[in-house]
């Protein structure tokens, strides 16, 4: 018998905030142990939430950038937990009035099709804290920095089928909460996290299996490892009829055994306890605010994507690539916009800029400044630069801060246009090399290419590759 798989996603993503959802404490990723917390974030007597405006603005811009339903009235709920990095003994959640339902996401399959994957719904929420274990004694410590940031949780539909579709969700994911500016997605830092529901069943059956629920996945490769390993084990249990074993439970991935662990039985929404907080009013968003926050959003990235392909002839994965990110997509276009032609401004994006600016960690445009690219692709594109010369010297130019043609021209390596000497390296060459010429003759075309080195040696890398192999081709009497 086969099985498909069933999964759903939760993704928890903080909001790039500068203080927490309901108090004034900072946000700031990497301080000192407990030094981000205030009255409020440790629980005390007499401390009253009070809803952070502009974690709301940025809860509704993911909700739109999603394509979710935003609700008018919503409320915060208490949901309790009794953890030793929660002091209030709640988390300050929504439940069963979350301010969004719906939207999708819709990825990019193997096969060059596409899926849409439904949401169920987002919610608004604060971050518990972080519970530091010891390796060295039977006690863990507390690190309340993190309690109460706030958090956005995107629920997805039972919809994935593969743990290869749980990673292309993700990263469409990502790429629509960076782009419009939600949060700064970085996994190591905990801006996004992710709880993966796996169960699985025979092909056919309408009925969902046993679910299971695995943790604070912090990689997206973690996502797409536990997954198949939590596949592999269900159909196992299943192939030996023993499927009864499968409990819903909640697990921890183990990335250095590479296999999953219990961590606690799944609570129920009863075990929660959730009811109305008491000390929030309920959360209301007008049409004018939507509208408001719809307006000031940029053109979404799948809608960039698809405006690649079609204006600038780009292949899908070529336009996936370099609408990855805003920053991206916009040196592109400045690069078409000064003169580039949109291929080779797409191309030199990818194999050079992003090169520098990755190694450099400086941003795109400070360390391949617009003007300087275009004017080399102009150079390499009319013949006067040789593109394996421009690509070796890319880095020189653009640190150098000169005009491109300048910076060439004092090195003496714009390409010599001049047919005659063209005509006389090559016949030099051909001269020199009567064995590469013999084999030639014999049929082993593939030698053309040592007599274009041998030009290009000659040339000082001044002649075009192009025009060389034409012209030795020419001279040897072989049809091109």
């Amino acid at each position: 018998m086969e099985y498909e798989a069933v999964i759903g996603l939760e993704v928890h993503c903080q909001l790039s905030t500068v203080s927490k959802m309901f108090c004034g404490a900072t946000t700031v990723f990497g301080q000192e142990p407990n030094s981000q917390v205030d009255t409020l974030t440790l629980g005390l007597p007499g401390t009253l939430p009070v809803i952070n405006a502009r974690a709301v603005e940025l809860a509704v811009r993911a909700a739109l950038a999603l394509g979710g339903d935003v609700r008018e009235h919503s409320k915060f709920d208490r949901k309790h937990y009794f953890y030793p990095d929660l002091p209030k003994g709640y988390q300050i959640s929504q439940y069963d009035q979350p301010y969004c339902v719906g939207g999708a996401v819709t990825i990019d399959l193997a096969d060059g099709g596409q899926k849409v994957i439904k949401l169920t719904r987002i919610h608004m929420e604060e971050d518990a804290g972080k519970l530091i274990h010891q390796e060295h004694g039977a006690w863990s410590e507390v690190d309340l920095n993190r309690a109460g940031t706030p958090l956005v949780e995107i629920v997805s539909e039972p919809e994935i089928r593969s743990a290869a579709e749980a990673y292309a969700y993700l990263m469409e994911l990502k790429r629509a909460l960076k782009w419009v500016g939600v949060s700064d997605c970085e996994m190591q830092e905990g801006s996004l996290r992710c709880d993966a529901n796996v169960s699985i069943r025979p092909l056919g059956q309408a009925q969902f299996g046993t679910r299971v629920e695995i943790k604070n996945l912090n990689s997206f490769r973690a996502v797409e490892a536990a997954i198949n390993h939590e596949i592999a084990a269900q159909s196992a249990l299943h192939r030996a009829g023993r499927y009864a074993e499968v409990v819903q439970v909640t697990k921890l991935w183990d990335p250095d055994a590479r296999t999953t662990r219990m961590m606690r039985g799944k609570e129920m929404a009863a075990d929660y306890r959730y009811f109305p907080d008491p000390d929030l009013p309920p959360l209301v968003i007008t049409a004018a605010e939507r509208e408001r926050i719809r307006a000031a959003m940029p053109e979404l990235p799948r809608a960039r994507q698809e405006r690649f392909q079609r204006e600038f002839g780009f292949e899908r994965a070529m336009a996936a690539e370099l609408t990855a990110e805003a920053g991206i997509a916009d040196y592109v276009e400045a690069l078409v916009a000064a003169g580039a032609k949109p291929k080779l401004a797409g191309n030199w994006t990818r194999e050079e800029a992003l090169r520098l600016a990755n190694e450099s960690g400086r941003p795109l445009a400070e360390v391949a400044p617009v003007a300087a690219m275009a004017g080399l692709i102009a150079l390499v594109d009319a013949g006067k630069v040789a593109r394996v010369v421009a690509k070796a010297e890319c880095a020189e130019l653009l640190a150098s801060g000169q005009a491109p043609e300048a910076f060439f021209t004092a090195k003496g390596m714009i390409q010599v246009q001049d047919a005659g000497q063209l005509q006389a390296w090559v016949a030099q060459v051909i001269a020199g090399e009567a064995k590469t010429v013999a084999d030639i003759r014999a049929g082993k075309t593939a030698a053309v290419g040592r007599l274009v080195g041998a030009t290009m040696k000659l040339s000082g890398g001044k002649a075009d590759p192009a025009a060389v192999k034409a012209e030795v081709l020419r001279q040897l009497g072989i049809a091109g």
